[in-house]
């Protein structure tokens, strides 16, 4: 093995991205690192992913490919790819987003100089279909505190909603990878558990830099969060189940409260009254009842349809950070 240069794996994880696949792609190739394992996994795309994966492989002969034969979603695909995996440090890359040339070079760099590093991430830019850089308040807003992310033991930053990781900018330790089990399969979406468990185990590091084109589309998760009856909100109340078992002090449970009181109102506006119906129960387990939370036990119980509104307010919202 090449200490100096570890091995660093990238699981590529397709779901009909042909317009953006060769792209991503060539990004991982473009690396100036020389120690790169690349594992491409299509989950059964319907358009022409499949075909660009084998035209790319005409010019890149080392590169692993698993085209799945059903739709198993990102946490099953990415598992699977796991469990073949070779290098020091993953990387999980969404085909439709874009590595920068110094990107591995740079992460690499943080996790040589601590073993206590497990997770490191970075700052990033945002694209469009056409890759043209995305420069509207709505997705930068985060950005304008970079220098002021919080490493270490990041558990309770991320709980208490007061920091916020860019998924695609993530690099992890392999090791933390194998002793978590991977990405939890029963959820619909992986990031924040994953954070979660692993703040409990190791620390987290930033590199100040931007290291990564992240594609903003019409489907991507932040749209998704807020449709009615979506398939996310579920996967982030049972986080929170899990963050309620974990904790061991009142700090971290002040994190959970601003935490699940976010999750209440977003039950309520996605019309999860069950779900919301549960969150109330854990506030009130945690002495956290208010006015707020009565007002929206009401709301809850009563089930009143406001999901309409709720897009229509997005909506309006996203439109005038485009425009101004």
């Amino acid at each position: 093995m090449n200490e100096k240069n570890p091995l660093v794996t990238v699981i590529a994880l397709c779901y009909n991205h042909e317009n953006y696949i060769l792209e991503s792609l060539q990004s991982v190739v473009n690396q100036g690192y020389g120690n790169i394992e690349l594992i491409v996994v299509d989950d059964f795309s319907i358009d022409r992913s499949r075909e660009i994966i084998l035209q790319f492989l005409q010019n890149n002969f080392s590169t692993l490919l698993m085209f799945n034969d059903k739709n198993i979603g990102n946490c099953r695909s990415f598992n699977k790819a796991l469990q073949l995996a070779k290098g020091k440090y993953i990387i999980d890359l969404s085909t439709d987003d874009v590595m920068l040339p110094n990107r591995i070079s740079e992460q690499v760099k943080i996790f040589e100089k601590s073993e206590k590093v497990g997770v490191i991430f970075s700052d990033c830019k945002y694209i469009d279909e056409e890759s043209n850089e995305i420069k509207h308040s709505i997705f930068n807003a985060f950005r304008k505190k970079r220098n002021e992310y919080p490493t270490g033991n990041v558990y309770t930053k991320l709980l208490g909603k007061k920091l916020y990781l860019n998924p695609p900018t993530m690099m992890v330790r392999k090791s933390i990878f194998e002793q978590l089990g991977g990405y939890d399969e029963t959820l619909t979406y992986e990031d924040f558990d994953f954070w979660l468990r692993a703040s409990r185990i190791c620390e987290f590091d930033y590199v100040p830099q931007i290291l990564m084109l992240q594609r903003m589309l019409n489907d991507s998760h932040s749209t998704k969060f807020i449709q009615k009856k979506n398939a996310l909100t579920p996967s982030t109340f049972i986080v929170c189940q899990k963050a309620f078992s974990f904790n061991e002090t009142q700090e971290e449970n002040l994190a959970l409260i601003i935490r699940l009181k976010s999750l209440m109102r977003q039950s309520f506006f996605t019309e999860h009254f069950e779900i919301g119906k549960e969150v109330l129960i854990m506030l009130k387990q945690l002495n956290a009842e208010n006015w707020e939370s009565w007002i929206y036990s009401i709301l809850i119980f009563c089930k009143l349809p406001a999901n309409f509104l709720y897009l229509k307010y997005n909506s309006v919202r996203r439109y005038i950070n485009f425009r101004f």
